[in-house]
């Protein structure tokens, strides 16, 4: 391919629309994540808080607008929760799972571009 071709081709593509997609699916991914940790019945395992109304679990909710992203509650359960208050201990749920999964959205916000940079 030349660059001519090249250069041709990159023009035809809307990468701003493909690393937008790419980032609002990977935060509807860390929102899911999120609602599975909210949703341990009472008993299990306690490292997240338990689910006991749902409330809490659904309050959680994603926005996706342009390149950025958002993640979080609408809840003061999930900041009592997360940060602990005199009586509850911490039970950060927020924090660990945004950090294990950024490095995978990126990953994969590139890969959705490297893949469009690829295609025919």
């Amino acid at each position: 391919m030349t660059l001519s071709e090249f250069t041709r081709r990159l023009a035809r593509l809307d990468l701003e629309t493909v690393a937008n997609a790419a980032l609002a699916a990977q935060a509807e991914t860390i929102e899911i994540q999120l609602r599975d940790a909210l949703s341990t019945a009472p008993g299990g395992p306690h490292d997240h808080p338990w689910l006991r109304t749902g409330a809490l679990r659904d309050s959680i909710a994603f926005q996706a607008e342009g390149p950025e992203a958002a993640i979080g509650s609408t809840s003061q359960v999930a900041f009592w929760q997360e940060h602990g208050t005199s009586e509850l201990p911490p039970r950060p749920t927020f924090a660990p799972i945004a950090a294990a999964a950024g490095e995978p959205a990126a990953h994969a916000v590139a890969h959705a571009v490297t893949q469009a940079l690829r295609s025919p």
